[in-house]
């Protein structure tokens, strides 16, 4: 049996998704296709375009088996953590066989090397990384500058693509815990991830959003996106058009985080997960003359603080992510599968993972009923649901009847 992993976002499924996905059942045979999925916040820190369970109903219509979430702790954290949460996961379901993974170089060798290097952390990389960043400059960069020394420029040319560089991190953890899944990459084809132009059939996800994010979207004046996606997928788009943003809506975004901004003392923000290096007085001092949002992100922004990094910073103050509890959850390995959504393939496969004793990990289907096997993630379940009643809350949807404890996984039987 050949169980193939995906680890994604679905920002929302396009066509670009779709011919990683035909293109990886094709290198693999595949019988069933899992993907780790994140759920409500995405890597960025921003929120997702549509409800995790959307766009788990988005992957299911379009060939994916069965969708699992990837942890909010994981999921909305740099590509080291959100790499490792994912493959703990498909490492610990005990029946995935590959793992596939776009990527702008498409040479899994030269990845591999890199991937491999990373995992031994060798001295002369420690001390050269430890120099670059004395320079100030962002952890991404002085990476990059030290790989670049110890391997040469083809290799750190590698991380200046978004996809190198998870894909690197995916191979890094398939190392750290001695994996026996194969890895394989499809080379990133037509449109770029910086990519905003919606040409041909393929557009980038971040294209797709912007689009989605406009007023003639939302007024039913344009259907721009249809031929970048899947039929499935713009249907189900047309169906929540009221839910439907990029960032929905700021406004009430930016009053959350300065209410939690104005409201937490230094050292409580000095404990907040991506606050580092006196970034806490600032955040004070930014929140009083910022009138938006980006103005916020703009004042906060430094050689060593990414656009990207602050955006994950505000959401881990949002939820209150603490550096003491995501250790807390690395430490204790709290992992669990919540069950997304899933077609007859993956119910059947649900049904072999449930009778398997190599199994490592609760599958979670019903959060309520199941409760007592996730005695032991329950710091981990708790941000989750965090996360998810915030999102609701910026979609003004009822907190209630949206709730994670209630939702069950979309089925197409």
């Amino acid at each position: 049996m050949k169980v193939l992993g995906i680890i994604a976002e679905y920002n929302p499924f396009h066509n670009g998704h779709l011919y990683q996905l035909q293109k990886s059942i094709d290198m693999t045979e595949a019988d069933f296709v899992v993907a780790i999925i994140s759920g409500d916040f995405t890597q960025r820190g921003e929120a997702a375009v549509a409800s995790k369970w959307t766009r788990a109903e988005m992957a299911v219509k379009c060939g994916i088996d069965l969708v699992i979430e990837l942890p909010f702790v994981f999921a909305c954290n740099n590509s080291e953590y959100f790499a490792k949460g994912a493959v703990e996961i498909l490492n610990r379901l005990g029946c995935i066989t590959h793992l596939s993974f776009g990527s702008e170089s498409g040479d899994l060798s030269l990845l591999k090397n890199a991937a491999l290097f990373l995992s031994q952390e060798t001295h002369e990389f420690k001390l050269s990384l430890k120099n670059n960043l004395s320079t100030g400059c962002s952890y991404p960069r002085a990476r990059s500058e030290a790989i670049k020394e110890c391997l040469g420029e083809k290799y750190s040319e590698l991380l200046f693509n978004p996809n190198n560089i998870l894909a690197i991190e995916y191979l890094k953890q398939l190392y750290l815990t001695d994996s026996n899944i194969i890895p394989i990459t499809v080379k990133r084809y037509a449109a770029s991830y910086y990519d905003n132009k919606l040409t041909g059939n393929i557009a980038s996800a971040s294209a797709i959003r912007k689009a989605l994010d406009s007023e003639d979207f939302h007024r039913s004046t344009t259907d721009v996106i249809k031929d970048f996606v899947p039929n499935a997928v713009w249907n189900l788009l047309i169906k929540n058009r009221g839910n439907i943003s990029s960032f929905n809506p700021d406004e009430l975004y930016f009053k959350m985080v300065t209410s939690k901004i104005l409201t937490t003392s230094c050292d409580d923000l000095k404990e907040i997960f991506s606050v580092g290096e006196g970034l806490e007085n600032k955040l004070k001092e930014s929140i009083r003359i910022a009138d938006s949002l980006a103005q916020l992100e703009d004042a906060l922004k430094s050689k060593r603080y990414t656009a990207t990094r602050i955006s994950r910073l505000l959401t881990h103050i949002l939820i209150e992510l603490t550096k003491n509890d995501f250790n807390h959850i690395l430490k204790n390995e709290e992992y669990y599968a919540h069950i997304l959504g899933f077609n007859k393939k993956g119910a059947k496969l649900l049904k072999i993972i449930k009778n398997d004793k190599k199994v490592m990990l609760p599958l979670v289907t019903n959060i309520n009923k199941e409760s007592e096997s996730l005695n032991h993630c329950q710091l981990l379940l708790s941000y989750d649901l965090l996360a998810s009643d915030f999102y609701n809350l910026l979609q003004n949807k009822n907190l209630y009847n949206n709730s994670d404890r209630l939702h069950k996984p979309y089925m197409e039987l």
